[in-house]
């Protein structure tokens, strides 16, 4: 055989009838086109008595012949090595086509002996061929250590049986290939509508890399960040990369992206690079080096803001035009998620400074000092985190200190300008506004109820004595008793146009002796330990 085994003792031969070949129920009883192989080699060695046999299959894409079948001595030993060209007899039986039968094959340079010894036996070749006509692979028998022959006989029976094999292989491994494609195009249309539910990009990025390995094969896949400074971030990895393979952490950390990254980027295309030295620029400890990386841009508002790809270790991989074109239709799906979050967010940025305005404009009218808005904004939000409020609430507390005095444009601008102290309507007509601002956002289906609470609540008390609902203690809404409390401080450590400003002392002491009963206790001692 090409890869010659160290038997030991020689064997004396067996004289007696060496038993028929039965070619056809290899064809009939294989399930698999692996199983076609084991069959293969076990009827060989029956009927050839060798001390050996394998079935080897030429893998193009790394040039090299697999032992995907063997029996017969240190089987388990030669099983899936791959060997490069020169380095077995079954390279000779390959190239040429033909068979061959050597008498002495330990005295050729191209016998390789598993044990590194160089033993005496026959081997004998044959070139496995497909339907079409084209070689496939090899099925060897030899008898190292064995006195056995093989002989003419033997060379037919093995013609037969690689005969039957081609057959049989080439039918199962297209029927195995079909059933795949169709478990493919199961997954890729499940993978299609699901992305079609998500909207998250990161959601997007992982469940496209999760399917694409399956059905890929590559080892891992990932999705890299550019940062506007044009360094590269790993964001996601996903499927099985060993420390010593990736170093991940070092990816994780902003860095100038070499290789395919640094290419896609330059380029704003899918790449494939078969045979990848270090893709992605990674220090790589060992010399596990990725052979194959295919990856696509992210692009928003004609910039790349990412990469994702796909990554093979140890042993290269195919890459088909549809997986490549797979993975620009998934890097496009981003693309589109991104652009819409981007939109989600610029509204969202957008609303915020419209809402900011309107409290802005709010100081102006009741020569308030300039910057009120901001500042019971800012410490609002500084007391709401100090309670540990969660970043919903936060974000009503925010609304509720730009719109807390929104009802105030329904009042005359004598009484929300005049410098002395107002009558007893006049402070009911004021004291209105907290309702009429309230009624004003009602019907404004994007303003939560809990924004509501602050604007129409920030003026009740803790002992009941408040308007305008005469709300007491927890009945309160906690968000308008945060609020009452920062709003309050603002206004006495602000000047007036009725008053000077308080010092921050004074202020303080002022609010620490109205706890319990203008104010929420608990909500004082929190603000107290800020400033």
């Amino acid at each position: 055989m090409s890869l010659l085994p160290d038997a030991g003792a020689a064997r004396p031969p067996d004289l007696s009838p060496k038993p028929p070949l039965e070619p056809q129920a290899l064809i009939h009883l294989a399930r698999s086109s692996g199983d076609v192989f084991e069959r293969c080699v076990s009827q060989a060695l029956q009927t050839t008595r060798a001390t050996t046999v394998m079935a080897f299959v030429h893998r193009p894409l790394q040039d090299v012949l697999e032992v995907v079948a063997a029996a017969g001595h240190l089987a388990n030993d030669v099983l899936n090595r791959k060997l490069r060209r020169g380095e077995a007899l079954a390279w000779l039986v390959y190239s040429s086509g033909e068979e061959l039968l050597l008498a002495e094959p330990h005295k050729h340079q191209e016998a390789h002996f598993v044990s590194g010894k160089r033993r005496p036996g026959m081997y004998l070749g044959v070139p496995l061929i497909d339907p079409d006509g084209q070689v496939f692979g090899v099925l060897s028998a030899d008898t190292t250590d064995s006195a056995e022959v093989l002989a003419a006989d033997d060379a037919r029976a093995l013609h037969l049986l690689g005969q039957a094999v081609g057959a049989a292989y080439s039918r199962l491994l297209a029927l195995e290939q079909a059933q795949l494609t169709a478990q493919r195009y199961e997954q890729l249309a499940r993978l299609s509508a699901d992305l079609e539910l998500l909207q998250d990009p990161g959601e997007i990025a992982r469940h496209a890399l999760g399917t694409l390995l399956d059905i890929s094969g590559f080892s891992v896949g990932g999705l890299f960040e550019v940062l506007p400074d044009g360094q590269a971030a790993l964001h996601l990895l996903m499927g099985q990369a060993a420390s010593a393979e990736l170093d991940v952490a070092w990816l994780r950390v902003p860095h100038a992206p070499l290789g395919i990254i640094q290419r896609v980027i330059e380029q704003r295309a899918a790449l494939v690079m078969p045979g990848a030295q270090n893709p992605v620029n990674t220090p790589l400890e060992r010399h596990s080096l990725i052979r194959t990386a295919l990856a696509a841009p992210l692009m928003a508002q004609g910039e790349v803001v990412g990469v994702i790809g796909l990554a093979q270790f140890h042993t290269q991989q195919e890459v088909s035009p549809e997986l490549l074109k797979l993975l620009e239709m998934v890097a496009l799906r981003i693309d589109r998620a991104v652009e819409r979050s981007s939109g989600v967010e610029r509204l969202r940025l957008l609303r915020e400074a419209a809402l900011r305005s309107v409290g802005r404009v709010l100081e102006y009218r009741d020569d308030e000092t300039f910057g009120h808005t901001d500042r019971v904004t800012t410490l609002a939000l500084r007391l709401g985190e100090a309670l540990g409020l969660s970043a919903d609430a936060l974000q009503h507390l925010r609304w509720g200190a730009y719109l807390h005095d929104i009802g105030k444009v329904a009042v005359s601008d004598a009484i929300l300008r005049k410098p002395g102290p107002l009558t007893p309507s006049e402070r009911l007509e004021m004291q209105r506004h907290v309702v009429t601002g309230d009624d004003l956002l009602l019907d404004e289906l994007f303003v939560p109820r809990e924004v509501r609470e602050v604007v129409r609540h920030h003026h009740e008390r803790w002992d009941g004595a408040g308007y305008p609902d005469g709300l007491a203690g927890h009945d309160i809404p906690l968000l308008a008793r945060i609020f009452s409390v920062v709003d309050v401080y603002d206004a006495l450590t602000s000047e007036r146009p009725y008053k000077r400003a308080w010092t921050s002392e004074a202020a303080l002491a002022e609010l620490s002796r109205c706890a319990g009963t203008q104010f929420d206790a608990d909500v004082v001692a929190t603000f107290l330990t800020l400033l």
